[in-house]
């Protein structure tokens, strides 16, 4: 047998792993020494692979088939692997595990628990390149959204947009209400509460990136001020994600940016909340052991603000669904006023919809679809079309729809990128 194919075979049967494994088990099974082990791990690249950008220690390194590339067992292992050697980027490719693979570029330096600056520690942005760098990442632009972090083993037809777009939409209103929850009880500073954006750069509180920051002032939260008759504000801080029950795994950056943040003398105390539409017994169990505050849309807004908020989440989701039940939609916006400031959020995500009843009530259309992603065959760009009205089996219309704001107006610099970017794709398909 050709010492090249004992790695294979090793590879084929337990699957990708890193290389002082293969070596105890070529040590073991074959009965080789640890140098001709090693040896022989050398000269199998020409059918092992191995994850380049990442030394793990002892300089062993992570070996995969071809076959496994995509796969979930190499997702697991190779997370297993980043944990047992408390590797930094564990946590980037564990934060895009758990939120289906991708996240906006803003809210991935978040979820990832890297700090934004600290000394020793590997912050978010090189953290993201490290992702990069080795393919564990990528950067994919998505109409509607933006620039986003997606794992290097996801494929952008496999992504799920309007799945996306609902869930980010839904959680901007949750946000809004903590928003509006903690002006109101004076956990956060009134007029100082910062919630995340479209910005590169979300809401920071001491070393780490959070969803929501804002000072407090209540006593148990004062911190200790070098300067005499000076007041030093505490921090409300918050993270949120609404993309079902949250399992341990998906709260681990989150525990660690709160147990991180405890380490600093000179910081004031933090008061720090995660927000889910529910949890696994583990996950509570885990937020509450650590002094954070783990609450639900159920608790925090109510049971009818919260049901509202699933069913937006549905709606948009289930774009000819929604599409065909206006006075639906109708209900929901009139339920979600009671969020503060959710008028202009709303309007936004569905302009769309109003597009598209529009457009059927003037074509009298065989049908109608939202956000449907269409690709060049010339070229394979990809493109994304609002509402995709088929008037009859030989005409077609395409809608691009731009809410920006009552009275407002669409730029220049918009319209030329729809033209010269959006619209041959669109011509070609």
């Amino acid at each position: 047998m050709a010492t090249a194919d004992k790695v294979e075979l090793i590879l084929a049967k337990d699957g990708p792993q890193l290389s002082t494994d293969v070596t105890k088990k070529l040590m073991s099974v074959h009965g080789m020494y640890s140098d001709a082990a090693r040896q022989t791990i050398r000269r199998s690249f020409s059918t092992v692979r191995r994850l380049k950008g990442i030394v793990f220690p002892h300089r062993a390194r992570f070996l995969y088939l071809d076959m496994h590339y995509g796969m979930l067992m190499f997702s697991n292992r190779l997370l297993e692997a980043l944990k047992a050697s408390n590797h930094h980027c564990y946590s980037g490719l564990l934060a895009l595990t758990e939120r289906d693979g991708v996240l906006p570029l803003g809210h991935f330096k978040t979820a990832c628990g890297a700090p934004k600056m600290q000394k020793k520690q590997v912050n978010a942005d090189r953290l993201l390149e490290n992702l990069l760098a080795s393919n564990l990442a990528k950067l994919v632009d998505i109409d509607g959204i933006g620039e986003c972090v997606a794992l290097g083993t996801l494929r952008e037809e496999d992504i799920d947009v309007p799945g996306l777009k609902a869930r980010l939409v839904t959680e901007t209103l949750a946000l809004s209400a903590v928003k509006e929850w903690a002006r109101r009880l004076g956990v956060g500073g009134y007029n100082q509460v910062t919630i995340r954006g479209n910005d590169v750069d979300p809401p920071s509180a001491g070393p780490n990136y959070w969803d929501l920051t804002a000072p407090c002032y209540l006593y148990p939260l004062l911190g200790k001020s070098s300067e005499q008759n000076k007041i030093k504000p505490g921090s409300f801080v918050c993270d949120i994600y609404l993309g079902g029950k949250v399992s341990e795994a998906c709260i681990e950056t989150f525990m660690k940016k709160c147990l991180n943040v405890r380490g600093f003398p000179k910081v004031s105390p933090m008061l720090q909340m995660f927000v889910a539409d529910s949890y696994s017994s583990e996950a509570m169990k885990r937020i509450k052991g650590n002094g954070a505050i783990a609450a639900t849309i159920d608790t925090l807004l109510g049971t009818e603000v919260a049901q509202a908020l699933k069913q937006l989440t549905q709606t948009l989701t289930s774009t000819a669904q929604s599409a065909r039940d206006p006075d639906k939609l109708d209900k929901l916006f009139q339920t979600l006023l009671k969020i503060e400031g959710s008028a202009s959020t709303l309007r936004g995500c569905l302009f769309e919809y109003v597009g598209a009843e529009i457009a059927r009530e003037f074509y009298k259309p065989i049908d109608i679809i939202l956000n449907h992603k269409v690709v060049s065959q010339t070229t394979g760009a990809r493109a994304e079309i609002d509402v995709l009205v088929k008037v009859d089996r030989k005409s077609l219309v395409f809608i691009e729809c731009k809410g920006h704001r009552p009275n407002g107006s669409v730029d220049e610099a918009e319209v030329e990128k729809w033209l010269n970017k959006r619209l041959p794709v669109l011509r070609d398909f």
